[in-house]
């Protein structure tokens, strides 16, 4: 109901204002499918051909992202069960953000007690000699997020959502925090502004770990070979990690900067790519003319090891993840791949998404 409300509010105003909402630009809602009355936040680029769906109550997540691949055709939906929040055991897609923890924390004497029988499908970390749960990338992309405010203005249409912590999340990480995410869609393009804020009073650095699992169909284009898009990225490291997901501290070589077809990747493996020369990116082209470019960029990049995209799927079998990372598996124990915020301080965080169509 706080989500209608402002929504609904913040149409009225500009409709009060005594204009209509701007031709380029349009706010709107939706409904997802599912058991559940999901809504959605609808930012729409008429022009560009280029709508983007998010959902407050799920996260603050990007549950949608469509494009008009040609004139006159209906939206093609790029995101992996966009828009769909069936209940369902396996990955369920869209674009989460993962927050305080990129991937699982394991106690350090994992191995011993793997050889014991115990099994580890929740983390957990340490801190100040207290043990907290931490599931696996982080708890945030179960929360609901408030809506503080949407617009269609003349040069874009932008949402933005806030998190703060509460007494739940303090007894699996405990600081002080709030969270802003700021959608921005103009001129064909999405902005994901994520800004950290530590509380002043916290009593030390607030360490984490951030990315975003954003997930796409593939092909992108329905009657394309999946196999045949192609993955782009001018990486120059792989992180390894042992058969449980631990990083190792080891790398070795690796570049797609050439591109390799999607038939050729490892199926359902994560590989974890660092050793951007500039900014990092991934682009998928998809042969039928459709390519979608993600990169981002951090206020502070952690020392090495750190993860700048982990990218992971089956891109034949219908979905992958170039999911944008400043992190590392086992951050929070290690505390290897961390951002330490100071009370007060803050972080910010930009992805970019660009979807770019050849229709020749």
């Amino acid at each position: 109901m706080r989500i209608t409300f402002i929504l609904a509010n913040a149409l009225a105003l500009i409709t009060l204002a005594g204009c209509a909402p701007p031709d380029r630009y349009e706010l709107d809602q939706a409904g997802a499918t599912g058991d559940e009355a999901v809504e959605l936040i609808i930012l729409r680029d008429v022009e560009s051909g280029v709508e983007a769906a998010i959902a407050p109550s799920r996260g603050g997540e990007l549950s949608g992202l469509r494009v008009r691949f040609a004139e006159g055709e209906e939206w093609l939906e790029t995101l992996y069960l966009a828009r769909d929040y069936s209940p369902r055991e396996d990955w369920t897609g869209k674009a989460p953000l993962l927050w305080p923890a990129t991937g699982r924390n394991f106690p350090p004497d994992l191995e011993e007690r793997r050889k014991a029988g115990e099994v580890f499908n929740d983390g957990a970390w340490e801190w100040n000699g207290q043990r907290y749960p931490m599931p696996i990338h982080g708890f945030v992309r179960d929360l609901p997020w408030e809506l503080e405010s949407a617009e269609a203005a003349v040069d874009a249409a932008r949402a933005r959502l806030t998190l703060e912590d509460t007494a739940a999340t303090r007894r699996m990480y405990p600081f002080g925090f709030r969270i802003a995410a700021e959608y921005t869609l103009s001129e064909g393009a999405l902005d994901i502004r994520y800004d950290v804020v530590a509380d002043a009073e916290n009593e030390g650095p607030m360490p984490f770990s951030i990315g975003n699992h954003i997930t796409f169909v593939t092909p992108l284009v329905p009657g394309s070979d999946a196999g045949k898009v192609v993955l782009v990225t001018p990486s120059t490291k792989e992180l390894l990690k042992t058969d449980y997901g631990v990083p190792t501290g080891e790398t070795r070589p690796r570049s797609h900067s050439d591109g390799i077809e999607l038939g050729a990747v490892e199926r359902l493996r994560a590989f974890s790519l660092t050793g951007y020369s500039g900014e990092p990116f991934v682009e998928l082209r998809d042969p039928a003319g459709l390519t979608i470019r993600i990169s981002h960029s951090a206020s502070e990049i952690p020392d090495q090891p750190v993860i700048l995209f982990n990218l992971w799927g089956d891109g034949p079998g219908g979905f992958f993840s170039p999911e944008p990372w400043v992190g590392l598996q086992n951050s929070l124990v290690t505390q290897k791949g961390v951002i330490h915020l100071q009370p007060g301080g803050r972080f910010d965080w930009i992805i970019r998404i660009e979807l770019r169509r050849d229709r020749s």
